[in-house]
C-alpha cells in the first residue's frame, strides 16, 4: 500500500501536465475562435457606416421605412418567442394536470389500503391478539404472533408515511400548476401588447410607404431607384468580401459544391420571379428568384456556413447573407424578421429568419440569390427539383 500511494504521489503531478496540456489546445482554440469571431464582427459593423454614408445615402422616408421595417422585424421575432413560450408553458400545464391526476388516484388507493389495515388491526386487537397475549402457556406462539405483529404495524407505518410523501407531492404539483397558470397569464398580456405593437407598427410603415410610392411616381425614377438598389448590393457584397477575405470561415465536411442540385429551398412557396428573367420595369434581369410565400413563414439556411451579414438594406429590406465558404455565399432579402446575427454559425436547414415584404415590397415573398466569387448562380440548378 505504501508503494502504491508513494507511486501515486509521484505520478499525480505527471497526470496533472499532461491534462493541462492537452486542455491547452483547446483552450488557445476557443480564444481563436473568440477573437476571430470579434474581428469578423468589427468588420462588418463598419458597414453600418457604409450603409449611411455619401454612397449609400437616404432620403429621409427611406430612412423612416427602414425605422419602421427593423421595428416590425423585432416585434415579430419577440411574438415568435412568446408564442413559443406560451406553447411551452401549456404543455407543462397539461403534463402537471396529469400527474396530480394520476398523484390523486395513487392518494386515493392508499387511503384505502390504510383504512384497511387499521380496521383490521382493531378486529384483531380485540380477539385474537388479546387471547394470545393472556395465553402465557405457549410462549413459541406468543413470540411468532408478536413478530407478525411487529411486521404488520411497520408495514402500515410505511404505508402511512407513503401516503403523506404523495400528499406533499400533490401539494407541490398545485403550486407549480399554480405558478405556471400566473406565467401563462403573463405570457398572454405580453403577446397582446406585443400584437398591438405590431400593428401600429405596420400602420406606420403602410403610411410612409404611400408617400414613398408617391415620390417615385414616374417610371424613370421606379428604374433610377431600382438600380441604385442593385448597385447598393454589389456594394455591400464587395464590402463583405473584403470584410471576410482574411478569415477562417465555413469549413464543412461537405462542400456546398458537393451538394449542388440537392439543396434545399429556403421557404415552401411559388417562384414569381425566376433567375435571369427580365424586369418589364426596369429591363434588368433577375440575379436570383424571388418566391411568393406568407408572411411569417420560416425561412432556412439552404446549407452550413456563418452569417457575415443581418441588417437592413434599401430595395432589399431585412437581409440575411451566409458565407458558405470557397467563395460561395446565399442571399435572402425581404425578411419579416432575422433570427440570427453577424458571426453566427448555422447549419443546413436551420430557421434564420421569417417571410416578410420589407424593403418597401406590398406582398410578402423571399428575395433568394447564390452567389460564387460575386457571380449570381441560378438557384435552380442548385436545388432540389420541386414536386
Amino acid at each position: 500500500m505504501r508503494q502504491m500511494a508513494r507511486a501515486y504521489s509521484l505520478f499525480s503531478p505527471i497526470l496533472l501536465a499532461l491534462c493541462l496540456l492537452l486542455q491547452a489546445p483547446l483552450a488557445l482554440s476557443n480564444d481563436a475562435g473568440e477573437a476571430q469571431l470579434n474581428t469578423l464582427k468589427q468588420r462588418i459593423g463598419k458597414l453600418e457606416n457604409w450603409l449611411n454614408s455619401a454612397k449609400g445615402k437616404q432620403s429621409k422616408l427611406q430612412k423612416e421605412l427602414r425605422s419602421s421595417e427593423r421595428k416590425i422585424g423585432k416585434t415579430a421575432h419577440q411574438l415568435r418567442k412568446l408564442t413559443h413560450e406560451l406553447q411551452n408553458t401549456q404543455t407543462r400545464i397539461k403534463k402537471l394536470r396529469q400527474q396530480r391526476s394520476a398523484l390523486l388516484a395513487e392518494s386515493k388507493k392508499q387511503a384505502i389500503q390504510i383504512a384497511e389495515q387499521i380496521r383490521a388491526a382493531y378486529s384483531i386487537g380485540h380477539s385474537e391478539y388479546l387471547k394470545v397475549l393472556l395465553n402465557l402457556e405457549q410462549p413459541a406462539e406468543l413470540a411468532r404472533t408478536l413478530r407478525y405483529y411487529d411486521y404488520f404495524n411497520r408495514a402500515r407505518a410505511e404505508q402511512i408515511e407513503q401516503y403523506s410523501k404523495t400528499v406533499r407531492q400533490v401539494e407541490e404539483n398545485e403550486t407549480n400548476i399554480n405558478e405556471q397558470l400566473l406565467s401563462l397569464q403573463h405570457s398572454r398580456q405580453q403577446l397582446e401588447q406585443q400584437h398591438q405593437t405590431l400593428k401600429a407598427s405596420k400602420e406606420k410603415r403602410h403610411a410612409v410607404l404611400v408617400r414613398l410610392q408617391g415620390d417615385i411616381g414616374q417610371k424613370g425614377q421606379q428604374l433610377d431607384k431600382m438600380l441604385a438598389d442593385r448597385e447598393r448590393l454589389e456594394e455591400l457584397l464587395s464590402s463583405v468580401e473584403q470584410a471576410i477575405a482574411d478569415l477562417d470561415l465555413p469549413d464543412a465536411t461537405t462542400p456546398i459544391k458537393a451538394r449542388k442540385g440537392k439543396l434545399p429551398w429556403p421557404t415552401q412557396g411559388k417562384i414569381v420571379r425566376s433567375f435571369g428573367s427580365k424586369d418589364k420595369r426596369s429591363g434588368t434581369r433577375w440575379n436570383g428568384v424571388l418566391i411568393r410565400a406568407k408572411e411569417g413563414n420560416e425561412v432556412h439556411a439552404i446549407h452550413y456556413g456563418r452569417v457575415v451579414f443581418a441588417d437592413w438594406l434599401r430595395g432589399f429590406g431585412l437581409l440575411l447573407i451566409i458565407d458558405h465558404g470557397n467563395g460561395y455565399m446565399s442571399l435572402y432579402g425581404h425578411n419579416q424578421s432575422i433570427y440570427k446575427e453577424t458571426g453566427d454559425w448555422v447549419s443546413s436547414n436551420d430557421v434564420i429568419s421569417s417571410v416578410g415584404n420589407s424593403g418597401g415590397n406590398n406582398s410578402s415573398g423571399l428575395y433568394f440569390e447564390i452567389r460564387r466569387n460575386g457571380k449570381p448562380q441560378n438557384p435552380k440548378s442548385w436545388i432540389l427539383a420541386r414536386n
